[in-house]
């Protein structure tokens, strides 16, 4: 995967080629997560449409994901919710602006982290105990699903070391703020494949951290 990355990364001189990886990350990943299971079987998710208690925080993300993420809404929104976007950006959420009736309106390229994110009891996540805050919680069941988080985060530092390696500009970015610099930056795909600092430039906000 490390390999492929990199060589697909290089070769990428704009927004589409970007999206074009990014999409096939999250499949491979998707695949991955897919056989998870057959190391030891998990009980079926408490996760389901209305139950956004892990899309009320603010997550922090690899750039290709943040561009996938705005390409996905501009194709799919109509223009009536891509106006709300573009004020919640601009004006700043305490939750994620993809977010919209308690779903993600971005859902089939939510970005890979918010894959990793998993509930076997609405109730915990609704008393602010995430996954990835207490594992004891969760149990001996969340093995696999634990697993795969795990999984992603690792993949996500080395997405972060090859682009750092080709020159490229990180991050760190928090969805947010990323997707209101790319909303707001004409051809900032191009620009960030020669370097431009984009995301570097615009330090992460101190009350983001946690």
């Amino acid at each position: 995967m490390s390999s492929f990355v990199e060589e697909s990364l290089s070769r990428c001189t704009d927004e589409s080629d970007i999206c074009n990886l990014a999409r096939e990350i999250l499949v491979a990943s998707d695949a991955v997560a897919a056989t998870l299971p057959s190391m030891r079987p998990v009980p079926p998710l408490a996760c389901r449409v209305g139950c956004d208690t892990c899309c009320r925080s603010l997550i922090q993300v690899n750039p290709v994901f943040a561009f996938l993420a705005i390409a996905q809404a501009r194709d799919t929104m109509d223009q009536g919710r891509l106006q709300v976007l573009a004020e919640r950006l601009a004006a700043g959420t305490p939750f994620c602006p993809f977010l919209f009736d308690g779903a993600c309106s971005i859902y089939a390229a939510r970005p890979m982290v918010c894959r990793g994110y998993y509930s076997f009891d609405v109730t915990q996540c609704e008393q602010g105990e995430y996954c990835e805050k207490s594992l004891g919680y969760q149990g001996d069941d969340a093995h696999a699903a634990h697993q795969n988080m795990i999984f992603l985060y690792v993949l996500e530092q080395r997405i972060e070391s090859i682009e750092n390696t080709l020159g490229l500009d990180p991050g760190p970015v928090f969805l947010d703020a990323a997707a209101r610099i790319l909303f707001a930056t004409p051809q900032s795909g191009a620009r960030w494949l020669k370097g431009e600092r984009l995301f570097s430039q615009h330090p992460v906000k101190a009350d983001h951290a946690g």
